[in-house]
């Protein structure tokens, strides 16, 4: 990469750490190529992580027992449990959130390359091409935040609160929230855009780059979750022609992967994955668009989710749930699981995997009553990920529904159950539902009381993440927090 666009991708990752929306961004900087805008898109750092709390910390994936934060209260941080028992004021008090201004970051930056595609020198295949790769950018991150901090897609929340839709660099544009349905047009537009993009297949070598079979696998998503299912089912078959993206057999991956603890002494197996750092997970083959999720912390699985998986045949917990793993935070007593996939457990895969269109597509066949369909395509995706695997059958619409979602939750748990949370709670399917409990201490903005415990539930209102309150306070009144 040239250095200008290492200045460039420096300047944009530090601007407005605490108040992105509202801090004019440094935009002195020459831009005078299109291989100088092409480095921006290929900054994977920047456009592959996203960290995301919520999705580690506020789902039924994720538990913290009363004894296990009573004998290791230095394990877990004061912010992440503001998000795991879903406080409104706790969350939005925080100095900052990382999910919403990094999603912004990678909003400016597209913005950044459209401003100046038009405008630089270069070949007209590399500007087409990195102007998809922009409006992808975008639309993705868009689709994030709506996901977060909009209420569920649905027929009733449509004038609801959507986002502040930046579509230039420019300090003035208004930060007002556009409506639900504003919101969801507004990234429909930019995939639209991005699908002029000239290459078909997933460039292997750039996981992060736009193809046309990226742009099916997210609308296999997009689909799903604004229920339309034959669509959904349309665009997962057409993800699922790709001849670069295929299933990991999980059968393949090394396990045995020592490291020794002391104080007692300990040592725990990992797989190889574990040791894998972006080098390696950057190109995970399953990958239609490489996007993980960052939790520096640890991912603490409830006993609901390690429980519904085959724990002798199923490769994903042999492989990815270590017993006593809280050792790595020094957790001694009581003997903790940890859940981990890439680098020392840090980053789950977040964005569109063969596994998750296999099971977008199971699903939606699963809801137009093709119990029999749905059953192959979840069939396929078991293949790779069990030992001594028995194919599953099921005896009709609920029983597929059912079945297919518990194999989702198996599938993609923290980076998808938020997503999923929310989506139940307000399509027309009432055998979906979650409920999400926590049995933890009465807890404050400032504190927790060990000595007093209190129960909390996720409600509809709270399935909104509330708005960091130094956004709106920068904002001089024009982002509006969520209806609490």
């Amino acid at each position: 990469m040239k250095k200008t666009a290492w200045i460039m991708a420096a300047a944009i990752a530090l601007a407005g750490c605490k108040k992105y929306l509202a801090e004019e961004p440094n935009k002195q900087v020459s831009i005078k190529t299109v291989s100088q805008l092409e480095a921006l898109v290929d900054n994977a750092p920047l456009f592959a992580y996203e960290t995301n709390q919520t999705a580690s910390f506020s789902t039924d994936d994720y538990e913290i027992s009363r004894n296990l934060y009573r004998l290791n209260p230095g394990a877990f941080s004061f912010n992440s449990l503001q998000y795991y028992i879903n406080s409104v004021d706790g969350v939005a008090s925080l100095a900052s959130d990382d999910l919403w201004n990094g999603e912004y970051k990678k909003i400016f930056t597209a913005n950044l390359v459209l401003d100046n595609i038009d405008k630089v020198t270069g070949d007209d295949a590399t500007r087409a091409r990195v102007k998809a790769d922009a409006h992808f950018i975008r639309a993705m991150s868009y689709w994030t935040l709506a996901n977060y901090y909009c209420a569920p897609y649905a027929e009733a929340n449509l004038q609801s609160l959507g986002l502040p839709l930046k579509k230039t660099i420019e300090y003035t544009e208004s930060l007002q929230r556009a409506t639900l349905k504003e919101t969801y047009d507004f990234i429909l537009a930019d995939i639209a855009e991005a699908e002029k993009v000239a290459y078909d297949e997933v460039d292997p070598r750039r996981a992060w780059r736009v193809s046309k079979k990226a742009i099916a696998a997210f609308r296999s998503r997009y689909f799903l979750f604004t229920g339309d299912y034959p669509k959904a089912v349309q665009q997962a078959d057409l993800a699922l022609q790709s001849s670069v993206v295929k299933l990991v057999d999980f059968k393949t991956i090394k396990p045995g992967v020592s490291r020794n603890y002391s104080n007692p002494a300990a040592t725990l197996q990992y797989s190889e994955l574990f040791t894998w750092s972006a080098q390696n997970f950057l190109y995970w083959k399953e990958m239609y668009y490489s996007r993980y999720t960052y939790n520096r912390s640890w991912y603490a699985p409830s006993a609901s989710l390690i429980n519904s998986y085959d724990a002798a045949n199923d490769l994903r917990y042999k492989l990815l749930f270590i017993p006593n793993g809280g050792r790595e935070f020094s957790i001694v007593t009581p003997a903790t699981t940890r859940y981990t996939f890439f680098n020392t457990g840090y980053y789950a895969p977040a964005g569109f995997t063969r596994a998750e269109v296999l099971l977008n597509k199971a699903e939606a066949l699963a809801r137009q009553g093709n119990a029999g369909g749905a059953m192959d395509a979840v069939n396929i995706l078991r293949a790779s990920r069990l030992v001594n695997y028995t194919p599953l059958t099921a005896n009709g619409k609920d029983d597929a529904i059912k079945q297919v979602l518990a194999e989702r939750r198996r599938e993609l748990p923290f980076t998808m159950r938020w997503y999923d949370i929310r989506r139940f709670s307000v399509n027309e399917y009432t055998g979906d539902e979650i409920s999400v409990v926590r049995d933890f201490y009465n807890m404050t903005a400032t504190g927790i009381d060990v000595n007093t415990p209190k129960t909390y539930t996720l409600d509809a209102k709270r399935m909104l993440v509330p708005i960091n309150t130094v956004e709106i306070n920068s904002s001089n009144g024009q982002i509006l927090q969520n209806p609490y």
